[in-house]
């Protein structure tokens, strides 16, 4: 059977639902994970249609916020209402023709069962040059005892934070599978809002709510990386926390001096069921 006779139309889009697209493309098995910088904020899954295989039907990509970095030969487009990263396009700066000419992240997809993907890890992305420049941290005094500081901010460092963690407060974090959490693939930490000092919340931060509207979702409206969540007027202990993305903390090599992430890896998950409790 030729790939044209098996491919499959999905549906994707951004979560406030202004670009909408479909994919049609054989059956999605895989996924690509890249662990440069901009990917592991993130978190993307990628797939690689040609072009002729996506089209826009709510909406147009003019409407997207584009954040280019580096050597700009990747444009990385996210809705600037709601947050969500959709997909990466091949800029003319870009002198490698072996790069895609399209990527869509598979995250964006509606009712697709991501935990279905084999997932391929392209380990050469935090290699790429130039070198990722580790944002200015954000001053604090003394850490308290009992606690570390740990500096995170979006790609571009606009938006920052250093969040004053305990040993609990960063070994375990919460994946919830709600509807605006699978798509920015944020895991959380709650610390009280008073161990958190941040810079650009109020000025480069958008903060995007749905529903009940008590919980706001905050991004940088230059990168697009999900930062942060606060919860207003729940009358409930997360009122009084600043819910902070531990994938955005910036962790740095002690031999090279290198950004090299946050190792997820090492975190225990605590699964929210969001997506039916929301």
């Amino acid at each position: 059977m030729s790939d044209s006779a098996r491919e499959v139309e999905h549906r994707g889009g951004c979560h406030c639902g202004a670009f909408q697209f479909t994919l049609t493309v054989p059956p999605i098995e895989g996924a690509l994970r890249c662990n440069c910088s901009i990917c592991s904020k993130n978190d993307y899954l990628w797939t690689f249609p040609r072009r002729s295989q996506f089209a826009v039907v709510q909406g147009d990509e003019t409407m997207l916020t584009s954040y280019l970095f580096g050597k700009r030969g990747i444009a990385h487009k996210f809705c600037p209402t709601c947050g969500t990263s959709l997909m990466e396009v091949r800029t003319p700066e870009c002198k490698d023709e072996k790069t895609p000419e399209i990527g869509i992240n598979i995250r964006a997809l509606q009712d697709f069962d991501l935990d279905s993907l084999k997932i391929e890890l392209f380990e050469g992305g935090i290699d790429l040059e130039p070198a990722y420049q580790v944002p200015e941290p954000v001053p604090t005094g003394p850490a308290p005892e009992g606690t570390t500081a740990y500096h995170g901010s979006c790609h571009c460092g606009a938006v920052a934070y250093t969040a004053l963690l305990t040993v609990e407060e960063i070994s375990e974090a919460t994946l919830c599978n709600c509807s605006i959490c699978a798509r920015d693939a944020v895991l959380w930490t709650y610390p009280e809002s008073t161990s958190v000092f941040t810079r650009g919340f109020d000025t480069d931060a958008v903060e995007y709510t749905f529903k009940r509207k008590w919980v706001f979702h905050g991004f940088c409206k230059h990168c697009g990386v999900s930062i942060f969540e606060l919860f207003r007027n729940t009358n409930t202990h997360n009122d009084t926390k600043t819910v902070v993305n531990v994938r955005t903390i910036n962790t740095i090599d002690a031999g090279s001096g290198q950004w090299v992430g946050m190792d997820v890896g090492k975190i225990k998950m605590r699964v929210f069921d969001g997506k039916t409790r929301i």
